[in-house]
């Protein structure tokens, strides 16, 4: 007998609802098979594509399989009905049969351009032979240059700018390809003019595009003067500038029928011819110990020459930083002699100016004023005290009082009651590191700074920058008459002043000579422009403004003629000159 407790009530089988998961393949045409997966499945199933029955051919737990009904191409609905319940959210895409492979365009390399370019059209079923080959765009015909059963290479014909598809026809087949571009076309322009400054007879480089390579064919003029073209290609012309009074003119340029407006080109009283020969030392010579040898041109012999001046004698005393020592040069013979007598105080003389017998200049290396007798050949220790460190450069104003510029720490330039450099006492400060002076006619103090600048200081001690964007550090004449817009390198260590009180610079960072040409305002208007050297080309190459190459030209100086100027290259061991005619 079963107890009573162990009787149990029968379960009743659990009811698994029907679900769908997926449908293969997702695309395919009319007749293609498929089966739909999923679970709880029973017979009868239907299924249905966008309302239209399929043939279900068979049904399992987990399967159903049947084949796709006519339907147009595109995307459908696929339903299935089983188990009493309608199961959705299976789609399936109608395609095309695949077919043979026919005519087709896939791409073009490159995807734009213009007349002329050469253009290669990828696709397939193309012949090898060219003339079984048409190609046009914009109902255009396209010249073929090469042919394969892959690629074309064909010449565009002019069209506007625009869109357009290739067409390639083959053996009487024709496909049309995706659109290409076509560019607008380059237009005469003019870009810059080189130098942007100058007077009558100069030759400027004009940079553009869409010039005709024969000179004849460019017409430049200038406030409506003609000008000669000498030589051009498409992107260059020659020009050599014609008559105009002083003032500023844009470059207009004609070329067929297109005429343009350039920038603007300022023209300048007078133009010099500035021509770079090298007087005395040996170029590239290593910094080695035995360079204190005298003699001529080709035989002197010098270690870092850097500072100069003009001895009243006819002599040039040059300061060989690298030996410490008192050189001369005999300006008719340019022979070369020597005094040992700085050596044992100097270390790193600099820059310095002459006040009577004297040549004061800065020891930068031991922080000392020293001055040096010419005729007496005796040199002496006149300061050795300054707040900061390296001194670089001494100047003497009109009434005989000295003046001490001072680069690192204090940053200033100090003066003195005469010339007695026991009594120095700050004059001005600056923002960057002042590297050398000079005074003007009108006795402000020029100064060139590590900032990239030229700032005027005038005799109450107040400065005005002259040129130069503060740490520009580039190579730029900026525009015309604007002289702060102008950049120029760091390592301005010489700079020189002529009789009206233009500059002369010595760009060390960019190897070249640049000139601060006043205007009819002074300095406010000057117009710079690079006189000699190339810009960032360097070498010992003598020869007339661009033709010529500096190494490291360091210091500057005027003669006193005003009819040449003194260059010193400190790391080519040279000592140049630069002749003004």
């Amino acid at each position: 007998m079963v107890s009573a407790s162990c009787q149990h009530d029968p379960v009743a089988p659990e009811v698994v609802k029907p679900k769908v998961l997926s449908l293969l393949p997702k695309a395919g045409y009319p007749g293609t098979s498929a089966v739909i997966s999923g679970y709880g499945f029973t017979e009868p199933a239907t299924v249905s594509v966008d309302g239209v029955q399929a043939s279900v051919t068979s049904v399992t737990i987990d399967r159903i399989y049947f084949k796709m009904p006519e339907h147009e191409l595109g995307n459908v609905a696929v339903s299935v009905t089983t188990g009493g319940e309608t199961l959705t959210g299976l789609t399936f895409r109608y395609a095309e049969p695949v077919e043979e492979e026919k005519l087709a365009i896939f791409s073009y390399t490159p995807a734009s351009g213009i007349e002329g370019d050469q253009i290669t059209i990828s696709g397939q079923l193309f012949s090898n032979k060219k003339e079984r080959n048409t190609v046009k765009i914009n109902d255009l015909p396209c010249e073929i240059v090469s042919a394969n059963d892959t690629r074309l290479v064909v010449v565009l014909p002019d069209n506007p700018e625009g869109q357009y598809p290739f067409v390639v026809s083959v053996d009487g087949e024709t496909v049309s390809g995706p659109n290409f571009t076509y560019d607008k076309k380059p237009e005469l322009t003019v870009f810059s003019i080189t130098p942007n400054s100058g007077s009558e007879g100069d030759i400027v480089e004009v940079a553009g595009i869409c010039f005709s390579e024969i000179p004849a064919e460019n017409q430049v003029s200038f406030n409506g003067v003609p000008a000669e073209v000498l030589s051009a290609t498409t992107t260059k012309l020659s020009v050599k500038i014609p008559s105009n009074p002083k003032g500023s003119y844009p470059i207009i340029v004609t070329v067929g029928e297109k005429t343009v407006e350039g920038p603007v080109f300022m023209y300048v009283a007078k133009t010099y011819t500035y021509t770079v020969k090298t007087m005395s030392g040996t170029a590239g010579r290593a910094a080695d110990a035995i360079t204190i040898v005298d003699g001529g041109p080709t035989v002197a012999k010098f270690r870092q020459p850097r500072g100069v001046a003009f001895l009243p004698d006819g002599r040039l005393a040059i300061l060989d930083n690298g030996n410490n020592a008192m050189r001369f040069m005999d300006l008719n013979t340019w022979d070369v002699t020597s005094s040992k007598k700085t050596t044992s105080i100097s270390n790193a003389g600099w820059r310095g100016a002459m006040k009577g017998d004297w040549f004061y200049y800065a020891s930068k290396g031991n922080n000392k004023i020293i001055r040096y007798n010419y005729k007496t050949d005796v040199a002496e220790v006149v300061a050795a005290s300054f707040t900061g460190t390296s001194p670089m450069d001494v100047a003497f104003d009109a009434a005989g009082n000295a003046y001490v510029l001072v680069r690192d720490g204090s940053k200033a330039i100090f003066k003195a009651t005469g010339d007695d450099l026991s009594t120095l006492q700050s004059f001005v400060t600056f923002d960057d590191g002042p590297l050398a002076m000079e005074f003007d006619p009108e006795g402000n103090l020029i100064v060139s700074t590590n900032g990239c600048q030229i700032i005027g200081v005038k005799p109450d001690g107040t400065k005005f920058v002259i040129a130069g964007i503060r740490s520009g550090k580039a190579d730029d004449p900026g525009e015309p008459g604007k002289p702060l817009t102008a950049k120029f390198g760091a390592n301005l260590f010489g700079l020189t002043l002529d009789k009206d009180g233009n500059i002369y610079l010595a760009d060390d960072s960019f190897k070249v000579i640049k000139l601060i040409a006043r205007g009819e305002k002074g300095y406010e208007d000057a117009v710079i422009s690079t006189v000699a050297g190339t810009s960032g080309q360097s070498g010992k190459v003598d020869g007339k403004g661009a033709e010529a190459r500096f190494n490291s030209p360091g210091e500057i100086r005027m003669d006193p003629s005003g009819k040449r100027l003194i260059v010193t290259e400190y790391n080519a061991f040279l000592i140049r000159e630069i002749v003004i005619e």
